[in-house]
């Protein structure tokens, strides 16, 4: 097999509208490659600032779908810039530091890029979650654009943010010349959201059983912004993450510690806070990734050790949260393996 790039053609924006782009079906994909570039003005508020990774927030939502109704990815352009942060080590592409602030910006040009993985980051074997496009009637990107307010927080009271211009750009990443009757995993992606309304010690996320778990993403956020605090570590402040189905317990850890060992396991290389004098040439800070805490259940990269959900009545988290804000979320993210061919590649 050889690998093989192309260009797709780009996707307009069109305020609060949705866009499908057809993707091409003959080889085999590995990703798709996005490219945002925006062209922004705001008038100047007293307070407030930008969405974390904004403007990726024009993009309200990517979804692919295949045979004309099967979602197979599902996911914000904001979140998906981090998970590729994520699993790759390394963030992606972004310039739009202009956005700093709540000033007034006047026909700022800002660019942000992610990937769409179809083949599963970090497994020994990627191959084996290629997505076999020709096996499909169909394959469409579906883009649903936002608004120039969407980049910013709920704290921002300027009158306005405005989208003159933005277009989506796409590249495919493919694999040609692959064997005749290779059977793949599908790798799907999705996402679950629920609301913290009350500081409780048993906030419970209920989640899919039926198939196999590679990780499970989770993303805490309060008025706009990632937060740590609705999953806050201190001396006193001790809030479990558990995962569990019935009394068999999966995972039980302390969020803040979770959060911080992705640092290391994922190798992210998470700058310093831009305020904080003291991470001065990285001597007394290197931060985690602020409102996210991901769970790997195959560190080694072996697929087989996924968690396998098949045999399972139910599977849960079992939060300890804090209630923060007026708006507060917990976003969970599963990077999921389905059947048929699970059980030939296992």
């Amino acid at each position: 097999m050889k690998l093989h790039r192309r260009y797709l053609g780009y996707v307009n924006y069109a305020e609060n509208a949705t866009r499908p782009l057809e993707i091409p079906r003959n080889y085999a994909l590995v990703a798709l490659d996005l490219h945002l570039i925006c062209k922004i003005s705001r008038e100047a508020g007293s307070e407030g600032g930008p969405k974390d990774v904004a403007p990726a927030q024009v993009v309200r939502n990517l979804t692919v779908k295949a045979n004309g109704s099967d979602t197979i990815k599902c996911f914000d352009m904001e979140t998906l810039h981090r998970i590729n942060e994520i699993y790759m080590g390394v963030r992606p592409h972004i310039s739009a530091d202009a956005a700093e602030g709540f000033g007034a910006l006047t026909n700022e040009y800002m660019h942000v890029c992610a990937r769409i993985p179809f083949a599963m980051p970090r497994a020994i074997k990627q191959v084996d979650t290629l997505l076999d496009t020709a096996a499909l009637s169909s394959l469409d990107l579906i883009v649903t654009w936002g608004t120039g307010m969407d980049i910013m927080n709920d704290t921002f009271d300027g009158a306005s943010c405005t989208i003159h211009e933005a277009v989506l750009h796409v590249t495919a990443v493919e694999y040609i010349g692959v064997p005749a009757d290779t059977v793949f995993m599908l790798y799907n992606q999705w996402v679950k959201q629920k609301q913290v309304t009350a500081t409780t010690g048993r906030f419970q996320i209920k989640l899919p059983v039926g198939n196999i778990y590679r990780g499970l993403l989770l993303k805490t956020h309060s008025d706009g912004d990632q937060v740590n605090t609705i999953l806050p570590l201190s001396i006193t402040a001790l809030n479990e993450i558990t995962l569990k189905s019935g009394t068999e317990i999966y995972v039980n850890m302390l969020a803040g510690v979770l959060q911080a060992q992705n640092r290391l396991t994922q190798g992210m290389q998470v700058p310093e806070l831009i305020t904080d004098a003291a991470a001065v040439n990285h001597r007394l800070l290197e931060t985690g990734l602020l409102g996210y805490y991901y769970i790997d259940f195959c560190r080694d990269g072996r697929l087989s050790e996924a968690l396998d959900t098949r045999v399972l009545s139910d599977l849960e988290f079992m939060l300890q949260v804090v209630s923060v804000g007026t708006a507060d979320f917990i976003d969970v993210y599963a990077d999921e393996l389905m059947l048929p061919a699970v059980t030939a590649a296992i």
